[in-house]
């Protein structure tokens, strides 16, 4: 029923999309712009049986085509039903992988998964397209997306009902994740801040705090970072994740 709960729910939100941000033969179609097709998160089968739930929250893809280029957009439904379907059996292969060079987001959503179950484990994305293979920010179509993402990320949220979030967007993002969940202000949504600096880890690289009140997250850097401190503090987060 999850997958099918997120369904019934995307489509509600995503009713008043401009079919041009989903239709490559559209005449006005986005992807001609360099806008990716629309990612939408799903979830194991065994969702649902999994001790540990766990959302990893990575920045966007890096391409990312739902359409075959024989096949064409007929409803908003089939759209959403053949990218969950992408989503769910790339996120499969990436987690039965070994590790890659290269694949530094994917190398880290596994290390969780050996350590916590992968059954439990939802790979999201802070925005729901990318841009020429990368950030949509400097997209003209940004608010569009930012409108969205932020949606779709929090019914994901309130449909999987995850124990842990783990933001892994990265630095260039953090002021629209803010916006999404703030830190302060009447709409405050996250609060108990702390820090693993008595272990060395700096609150720069680590830093964990409550959503909502009752979700444990960690913010990271985005896995591709390759400094010291950053593999340092993300082995040191893998360390504090519930063993499955």
């Amino acid at each position: 029923m999850d997958n099918k709960s997120l369904s019934a729910q995307y489509s509600d939100v995503l009713k008043n999309l401009d079919s041009s941000y989903l239709d490559p033969q559209h005449p006005i179609s986005k992807r001609s712009e360099g806008l990716s097709g629309l990612f939408l998160t799903s979830v194991s089968d065994k969702y649902h049986l999994a001790k540990n739930k766990i959302m990893i929250v990575g920045s966007e893809t890096a391409g990312w085509n739902v359409l075959k280029p024989n096949e064409r957009y007929t409803t908003l439904e089939s759209y959403i039903e053949i990218s969950m379907n992408k989503h769910q059996i790339f996120f499969e292969k990436k987690l039965n992988r070994k590790n890659e060079r290269g694949d530094r987001f994917h190398n880290f959503t596994r290390s969780v998964a050996n350590k916590c179950g992968k059954d439990g484990l939802i790979y999201s994305n802070l925005f729901c397209f990318d841009w020429n293979e990368g950030s949509p920010i400097q997209s003209h179509h940004f608010e569009v997306i930012k409108k969205y993402s932020e949606e779709l990320l929090k019914i994901q949220i309130e449909i999987l009902k995850p124990q842990i979030i783990i933001f892994a967007n990265g630095i260039t993002s953090v002021t629209h994740r803010r916006e999404f969940f703030p830190i302060n202000g009447d709409n405050q949504a996250c609060t108990n801040g702390r820090d693993y600096s008595s272990e060395g880890i700096t609150n720069h690289h680590l830093w964990e705090f409550d959503l909502h009140k009752n979700i444990r997250c960690f913010r990271i850097h985005h896995p591709s970072t390759r400094t010291k401190d950053a593999a340092k503090a993300r082995q040191f987060l893998i360390n504090l994740l519930p063993s499955a």
